[in-house]
């Protein structure tokens, strides 16, 4: 997105130097010419940075990056709490789709998954084809936790869940702790993720 934007200026400006080449244009219009493109250029600025998933910077390198996967809108709600309680913290953290994770950089502390189970053991909408086996080989050696959401009332329970934890790991990654697992959102096992995340006195 960077790119786009430095591309996007230097382009207004060369439009701007050749519209005060022109003799023949009235210097009243040449004003008028200006402050339209440069206007133009920050709608096309603003759209570019809100299409950036979750609105945040994907050249900034945080402490924290927490992945989503989600079909309800839950485990984006728990991620964006994760970010929260980090910031609070003195932090830094930004969410991200899991399906999303290869846009942006390894956090320098670690990587924080919040995901969901759909269906039997299956993926949710923001999760499906979340690694191509390069995605997990990026995060080797970073360190990684994961809060696996779904419902014991189902035979695979936290199947997805416990599947990206098992192959982050498979590809050199470092626990911080055991996954989380939590049934129907039970209020006490996601307490129990931000005591392990943020123990007293951090």
């Amino acid at each position: 997105m960077r790119v786009g934007l430095k591309s996007l200026w230097l382009l207004l400006g060369l439009v701007l130097l050749l519209t005060w080449q022109l003799d023949g244009l009235a210097p009243e219009r040449r004003w008028v010419a200006s402050i339209t493109l440069v206007l133009y250029a920050g709608v096309l600025a603003a759209a570019l940075r809100r299409a950036r998933p979750d609105g945040s910077n994907m050249e900034v390198r945080l402490d924290y990056r927490v992945a989503y996967a989600t079909e309800t809108g839950t485990a984006r709600q728990l991620a964006q709490e994760t970010c929260k309680r980090l910031r609070k913290a003195g932090l830094t953290a930004a969410p991200v789709a899991l399906n999303q994770l290869s846009t942006v950089p390894v956090p320098e502390r670690a990587l924080l998954l919040v995901v969901s189970t759909t269906g039997n053991g299956d993926a949710p909408k923001t999760g499906i084809g979340w690694d191509d086996g390069e995605v997990s080989m990026r995060y080797a050696g970073c360190p990684f936790a994961v809060l696996a959401l779904g419902d014991r009332n189902y035979p695979r329970f936290c199947a997805f869940g416990l599947d990206v934890e098992q192959r982050l790991q498979a590809a050199g990654a470092k626990p911080l702790f055991a996954p989380v697992q939590v049934s129907q959102a039970d209020p006490r096992m996601i307490d129990a993720w931000f005591r392990q995340l943020l123990p007293k006195g951090d």
